[in-house]
Parts: C-alpha cells; sequence; structure tokens
C-alpha cells in the first residue's frame, strides 16, 4: 500500500486521519521561521549576539523540564490534549513576549527565544510519537518520507512568508501573525484518532542493560562521542552567524526579512539532500564514507571561511545553512544507520543515552564554553579541533563495527 493509497483509503481508519495528521505536521514547520525569526531578532535588539550562550543554557533546562512535566501529564491524558495544551501555553508565552517587546519590558524577549526551541521539540515529539503508535509498522515506514517532505515544504513556505511579513510590516507583525499557527496544528490535530491501550505499561530494564558487551559499549560511546562532537561544531557556528548577521544588519524588519532568507534555504537544502541526494547516493558508497564526508565537507568550509576577507555575513549564512542541512539529513541519516546492526532493545538504549542525554548535555556545554570564549580565532582553533576529533571518532567507530557487524 503505497502513501496515495493510504491518503485515498475508504477505511475508517484511514479517511481524513492521515489527511489531518500531515496538516498538523505541515504547519508546524511551516510556522517555525516565523516563530524563530522573530524572537531571534527581539532578542538581538534587547540583548545583542553575545547573550545568546546563556540563553542557550536556560533552553536546555526548561526544556528538559518540560519534557518531564509533558511526559507525566500524557501518561494520564491523550496524546492530543497534551498537544493542545503545548500549544495554549507556547501562544501564550509568545505573545507574552511579543507584547513585553512592543512595551519595552526587556526581559519578556527572553521567553520567546528560549520557548522556541522547547515548543518545536514538544510538538514535532508528540506528533512523530503519535504516527509512531497509530499506524502499523509497514505503513509508517511508507508515510515518513512523506512526512518529512510535507515539513520540508511548510519549512520553506514559513521562510518565504516570514521574509515578506518582516519586509512590509515589521518583526512584531511576524511574531503576531505566527500565533495562529502555533494553535492551528493544535486544532487540526484534534480530529485525528485517540489512541487508547488496555494495556499496561511493562517497566523495562535500564536503557543501557541492553549494551552487554565491552565492545558494544565502546560502539555506542564513540557515536555517543560523534553526537557531541557534532553538536560543538553545529552551535559555534550557529554563534558565528549570529555575530556577523547582528554586526552586518542593523535595523529589526531587515533581520527579521534574512532570517527568512536563512530559513527557506535551509529547508530547501535539506529537503534536496534527504529527499534526492540520500536516496541516489547512500546504495552507491558505504556508511563509513558517508560518516567520513560529513566532518570532512566541514573542515574544508572553515577553513575556506579562514581565507575570505571582507564582509563573512554571506559566507557564514550560507556555511550556516549546509551545516544545518546536512545535520538535518546526512548526518541525521547516517547515524540511524549506525544503530541498524543492534537489536531492538540495545537500539533504545545506544539512542537512549545518545539523542537524549548526550544531545541535550552536549548543547548546555557548549554554550557555557561560548560564554567565555568569543574571539574569532579561538571559535576557529575549536571548530578544526572538534572536526578532526570527529573523523578520529568515526575511524574507532567503524574499527569496532567491523569487529562486531561484519
Amino acid at each position: 500500500m503505497k502513501i496515495i493509497e493510504l491518503l485515498k483509503s475508504d477505511d475508517p481508519r484511514y479517511k481524513g486521519h492521515l489527511w489531518f495528521f500531515l496538516g498538523a505536521y505541515f504547519f508546524v514547520l511551516f510556522n517555525y521561521p516565523l516563530v524563530r525569526a522573530a524572537a531571534t531578532t527581539m532578542f538581538f535588539e534587547e540583548f545583542g549576539a553575545r547573550s545568546s550562550p546563556i540563553a542557550w543554557l536556560w533552553t536546555v533546562l526548561f526544556l528538559s523540564v518540560s519534557i518531564f512535566i509533558f511526559n507525566k501529564y500524557q501518561t494520564r491524558h491523550t496524546v492530543q490534549k497534551v498537544f493542545l495544551w503545548a500549544s495554549v501555553l507556547s501562544m501564550s508565552l509568545l505573545g507574552l513576549s511579543t507584547l513585553g517587546f512592543v512595551l519595552k519590558i526587556k526581559y519578556l524577549t527572553y521567553v520567546s527565544f528560549i520557548w522556541k526551541e522547547i515548543y518545536i521539540v514538544l510538538q514535532i515529539h508528540l506528533l512523530l510519537a503519535y504516527a509512531n503508535n497509530y499506524f502499523h509498522k509497514d505503513e509508517f515506514k511508507l508515510i515518513v518520507g512523506p512526512v518529512g517532505a510535507v515539513g520540508s515544504i511548510g519549512g520553506i513556505l514559513g521562510g518565504l512568508l516570514t521574509t515578506y511579513i518582516g519586509r512590509g510590516w515589521g518583526t512584531t507583525s511576524v511574531a503576531w501573525f505566527s500565533l495562529s499557527f502555533v494553535i492551528l496544528p493544535a486544532l487540526l490535530f484534534l480530529f485525528t484518532p485517540v489512541l487508547i491501550s488496555t494495556e499496561e505499561k511493562k517497566k523495562g530494564p535500564s536503557p543501557v542493560a541492553s549494551l552487554d558487551s565491552k565492545d558494544l559499549k565502546r560502539y555506542v560511546f564513540y557515536i555517543a562521542l560523534v553526537v557531541m562532537l557534532s553538536q560543538f561544531v553545529i552551535n559555534i557556528a550557529d554563534f558565528k552567524f549570529n555575530l556577523s548577521f547582528e554586526k552586518s544588519i542593523g535595523l529589526s524588519n531587515d533581520r527579521t526579512a534574512y532570517l527568512g532568507h536563512v530559513y527557506t534555504w535551509t529547508n530547501l537544502l535539506t529537503f534536496i539532500l534527504q529527499f534526492i541526494c540520500l536516496p541516489l547516493i547512500l546504495p552507491r558508497i558505504s556508511e563509513k564514507a558517508l560518516h567520513f564526508f560529513i566532518p570532512i565537507s566541514y573542515i574544508g568550509a572553515t577553513v575556506g571561511l579562514m581565507f575570505i576577507s571582507g564582509n563573512l555575513l554571506l559566507p557564514l549564512a550560507a556555511f550556516y545553512i549546509y551545516l544545518k542541512a546536512a545535520d538535518y539529513s546526512l548526518f541525521s541519516g547516517g547515524k540511524e544507520l549506525l544503530y541498524q546492526p543492534l537489536r531492538p532493545e540495545q537500539k533504545y538504549g545506544a539512542k537512549y543515552l545518545t539523542d537524549m542525554l548526550v544531545y541535550r548535555s552536549s548543547k548546555a556545554l557548549i554554550a557555557a564554553v561560548l560564554i567565555y570564549l568569543q574571539t574569532s580565532f579561538i571559535l576557529n582553533m575549536m571548530m578544526i579541533i572538534f572536526l578532526l576529533l570527529w573523523l578520529i571518532m568515526v575511524v574507532k567507530i567503524f574499527g569496532i563495527h567491523r569487529r562486531l557487524f561484519n
């Protein structure tokens, strides 16, 4: 059964429900460029780009607390209700922050800069978790690609709209307009079937218990280090772009419009890499080659940037776009391939450690470092060192991979 057949199905299980799910996912990704561009511009206006690492630390803290609270709430309520309350809370906080910017209540702009990263995680996490439970395994494999495509198209159109509104009506108009699209996905999601399970959830073993051999633990440890180093590199690039962006573009409306362009190109490149390039190249190259290519391409771009003089905004923006798009597509796909040989319980343990614990802690760690180390030379040297370490970890991973799985 293909995705089109699912969309056209007369089966009550699918009739209309998949359309509502895809619509909700589309508007989540459509809205994110609007919220992110407005929140970033307002924060830079009040605090400046150099203050962003401190805000990133607060983001990690509040994200961890938010996920814990909403996970507890989800054990007693339907995912649709949890999603609705998360969306209502997000709309309220983002609206309060925008009002604070208009009324010159400086510290309220902190709220949207922090919450923009939290609401998107909550909404996407809840939608994908629902899809994973609602659709059968074979059906989920069919829809996961189109769902990603729908999200990318939403992000592209949202970025274009951000630029249009930001240039014509200003940053606050973008912020106010985005609020309706924060709540719209929740309204669409209400039309999907409620999942009711009478099975009692059994408490499974510790996530690390399934990693029961020395080589397997080392294998997952090196994957975790690669995830950590990737976040170090991405956040340094993000910070470098923010500094150049703030310096080069002074007007609030111009900043919002420019960020709309950046997010449009990021989503477009993600779409190209994920749905055109990956299907073509993965059958033709080894996993090892893919994992070597990613940091080597980053090193080449980083070294090239060091030899560029004058205004660095456009080269840094291009590097940032490539880095984010590659992370969403090439790196994400390559990382999933590393988990593929593991048993199901081992995959759960490995993904729990790397995608949950290490991912969040690494963002907090590099944010703490960037509070104090902000000169261009030091940032460049950190990038090079982290990328070289990344290459070493790839060598380590595939050395163990050969012993364990070949």
